[in-house]
């Protein structure tokens, strides 16, 4: 099950000197306009499916949080941790928002138990999962960016760890899911939401290859496509998972997919304002 960007909401006990920094336009934007685009109790209704779905493990591909703040985080680990099936987690740049989240790794030091795996070199990105025939593989684009800006950067270094990654897991047969944060085809996203080094990400995949990509980011349910060595390699994104948006293509949704080494089938569940269907195909 792959949802994304639920920004689960607790500021209880938060200095308001907290505020005085990038999360003074975050927590204005949520006063007046984001804190009533969400809806958490939208992901209780999502895991009330996964067991009757089937579903062996949740993928949230970013933007758990909205000013990476430790009550968000308490929260965010508590419903994890609640949640029926196990979660595999990265960051977005919602998780990272200020310099200080990411100098004290708090995304990590909360979430940690939510991303074990396969490190190269003593490093916290990429990771690898791997689960029966699967590898999930775990990048981060999350970094820290100027107020009104939400770009992400994976970086020369995670792309070599990410290529070797990649080698190794086709070497063993399984299929590859890439988890990201920002979307990585071009004309996804604007430019102060972008992610400023996705030529080379594409690069990788265009050398190495990978079955598919998830990502979310960009509150909107898209379907596009990267070139691989042996075809094109399928990139789902999708909508925030706790979107009150009725709005086609933005209202909460979550994928569900089977997966084997050689075949990949997704059923996509949209929320009617009621409950969550299945997308007709």
């Amino acid at each position: 099950m792959h949802t994304s960007d639920i920004h689960l909401l607790d500021l209880s006990g938060v200095s308001p000197w907290r505020y005085l920094n990038k999360r003074l336009t975050g927590r204005v934007n949520l006063a007046l306009r984001r804190g009533r685009s969400h809806d958490g109790r939208l992901f209780e209704a999502m895991m009330d499916h996964a067991p009757i779905l089937g579903v062996e493990r949740l993928v949230v591909t970013g933007d758990l949080t909205n000013l990476a703040l430790e009550p968000e985080f308490d929260l965010v680990q508590r419903t994890l941790r609640a949640a029926p099936v196990p979660a595999t987690v990265i960051p977005g740049n919602h998780d990272t928002y200020t310099r200080g989240s990411v100098r004290t790794g708090r995304f990590e030091s909360f979430l940690s138990e939510f991303m074990e795996g396969e490190r190269l070199g003593g490093q916290t990105y990429p990771f690898v999962q791997r689960h029966g025939q699967v590898a999930l593989i775990g990048v981060s684009t999350a970094i820290a960016s100027l107020p009104l800006y939400a770009i992400g950067q994976v970086g020369a270094d995670q792309l070599q760890r990410l290529e070797r990654l990649l080698e190794r897991t086709a070497a063993e047969g399984l299929c590859r899911v890439v988890l990201i944060h920002h979307p990585v085809v071009d004309g996804v996203s604007g430019a102060r939401h972008d992610l400023v080094d996705r030529s080379a990400f594409a690069a990788v995949i265009a050398k190495h290859g990978a079955e598919l990509v998830l990502h979310g980011h960009e509150h909107r349910t898209v379907e596009t496509v990267l070139p691989g060595p042996r075809g094109p390699v399928p990139v789902h994104g999708v909508s925030s998972g706790t979107s009150v948006s009725t709005q086609p293509g933005r209202q909460a949704c979550f994928s569900v997919y089977e997966a084997t080494a050689d075949h990949i089938r997704r059923e996509l569940y949209i929320w009617n304002g009621t409950e969550f269907r299945a997308r007709p195909e």
